[in-house]
């Protein structure tokens, strides 16, 4: 009998685990799932803890390309600025990501980022007018 309440406690807690599992830890930092699609992004995690390393996995599920830029903050429209400029902006990107392909970036958000609301984005032309924003907050 104490065998199985055992197991069953262990099974337990791995099903919720797996259905809680949209994060993981990896040797290479936490996974956070982040979805592209026409024109939105969604996200497994929107808040983050400075110092911890995480591990972006980012899926193009829409039907055209798009890009991921992980900003300072909202930067709104920038339709004037060229890439490269965005790109010094940006926290971390990763360039064109093709439809049904993922790519992965790994970044940890610095101590200074504390507090803040930094905007997960894609600048490619209309996108981020379209809706292609999210908000997140790093925990102080």
């Amino acid at each position: 009998m104490k065998r199985f309440l055992v197991v069953f406690l262990l099974l337990t807690f791995a099903l919720i685990l797996v259905g809680c599992g949209q994060t993981t830890s990896t040797s290479k930092g936490q996974t956070v799932n982040v979805t592209l699609s026409e024109f939105k992004i969604e996200t497994s995690v929107s808040a983050f803890q400075p110092g911890t390393a995480y591990q972006f996995s980012v899926t193009n599920t829409g039907k055209t390309d798009h890009e991921f830029m992980i900003l300072p903050s909202s930067q709104g429209n920038m339709s004037g600025m060229s890439m490269d400029e965005m790109d010094k902006m940006a926290l971390a990107s990763i360039g064109t990501i093709h439809l049904g392909e993922t790519k992965t970036l790994e970044y940890t958000f610095p101590s200074s980022t504390a507090g803040t609301q930094p905007e997960f984005a894609c600048y490619l032309p209309g996108h981020y007018e379209a809706g292609m924003k999210q908000d997140v907050h790093i925990r102080q």
